[in-house]
């Protein structure tokens, strides 16, 4: 027999137009042509949308049955158990929304002693508020009241999270009841001229520069130390004396962003033209660098007990002092809240 009849043969007969044959892949979705465009058809059932629609291009037509044929396939089945101790889930917690929080570094450590304690080891559904008031009173003896009561906010907000979103078993939520005695707001940070000098001066000493700039620029602006250290030259406009901030929502609110409005003093708009423009930020350092070079001047300049969001209270009474109102400091601080606001408003003498 001839060998080319035989090749001729076994190949496939030729294709008929597009145009005539639906599409031949194995779904629940026609395409087809369909004038001068291409038509999509649905044949399911249980689908209570538009069953057919048409579309310029068969890629078009293609890209939305597979989207249809998607979401009627049933949804597959979870593999991950929630967690079933508190350490489990405070461990889920930090891998997961803390990443996306704006105090997260503040937050973590505080978290990894909790989960490490006999706390941690407690399953969920077992946790009460009785253990959480062993846990309240044995903290009492090492920290301060305040602190353990900054340590529950974020305890409430973890087993809220493990509640409604992991579906740990938990009836409720025992943090939100407990209460801690022995929290007050009574510190009223105060800063004169002589110790701002020796703080600036021993900042001055820094081999970086940006230290000092980072604290003469909260004095001015009230800014969150998170807020400066973002800060971008094109987030400024110096003419208009503007800055536009960004800050990401806290742990209560999500990881929605925030962005606003800042008027900038004269000090501030005078300081940041002193400033070299030799990076994209303003000031070229991180937090952790930061946070150590402030604590070793303020040891060195006496002030043991400044910490450095007083600077936020400080230049927020200041602007009190200068005659400013109350709109001018909130578009300023970013309170929303006159209460709020009240609390980092303190007497100065003129």
């Amino acid at each position: 027999m001839d060998v080319r009849f035989l090749v001729h043969f076994a190949l496939p007969a030729p294709h008929l137009d597009d145009a005539s044959v639906p599409d031949a892949s194995p779904q629940m979705a026609t395409i087809r042509k369909s004038g001068s465009g291409w038509q999509a058809l649905i044949r399911k059932k249980q689908y209570t949308g538009p069953k057919a629609k048409t579309f310029p291009t068969k890629n078009q037509a293609q890209l939305w049955a597979d989207v249809v044929e998607r979401s009627l396939q049933p949804p597959k089945r979870l593999t991950d158990t929630p967690p079933k101790i508190f350490q489990e889930a405070i461990e889920a917690y930090i891998e997961g929304p803390l990443k996306h929080h704006r105090s997260g570094h503040n937050e973590k450590y505080p978290l990894q002693v909790t989960a490490n304690s006999w706390l941690g080891g407690v399953p969920l559904n077992e946790l009460s508020i009785r253990h959480l008031a062993v846990w309240r009173d044995e903290r009492l003896i090492k920290v301060k009241a305040n602190t353990v009561m900054r340590e529950l906010r974020i305890l409430r907000v973890l087993l809220d999270w493990a509640k409604d979103e992991l579906g740990c078993e938990l009836k409720e939520n025992p943090a939100r009841e407990l209460k801690v005695r022995g929290t007050s707001d009574a510190r009223i940070p105060h800063l004169t001229q002589e110790e701002e000098r020796r703080l600036l001066q021993e900042l001055s000493h820094c081999r970086n520069l940006e230290h000092k700039r980072l604290v003469q620029l909260a004095l001015a602006t009230a800014m969150r130390r998170s807020e400066l250290l973002s800060l971008k030259w094109s987030d400024l406009d110096l003419n208009q004396g503007l800055a536009r901030l960004n800050r990401k929502g806290c742990a209560a609110q999500g990881r929605q962003q925030s962005q606003r409005l800042v008027p900038l003093s004269r000090s501030a708009i005078k300081l940041l033209k002193q400033y070299p423009k030799r990076e994209v930020d303003v000031l070229g350092i991180t937090a952790s660098a930061s946070r150590h070079a402030f604590n070793r001047a303020k040891q060195a300049a006496g002030l043991k007990s400044l910490h450095f969001h007083d600077l936020r209270h400080i230049a927020i009474s200041r602007m009190w002092n200068e005659g400013m109102n109350v709109i001018e400091i909130s578009t300023a601080s970013g309170h929303k809240d006159l209460r709020m606001l009240m609390r980092y408003s303190h007497y100065l003498p003129a």
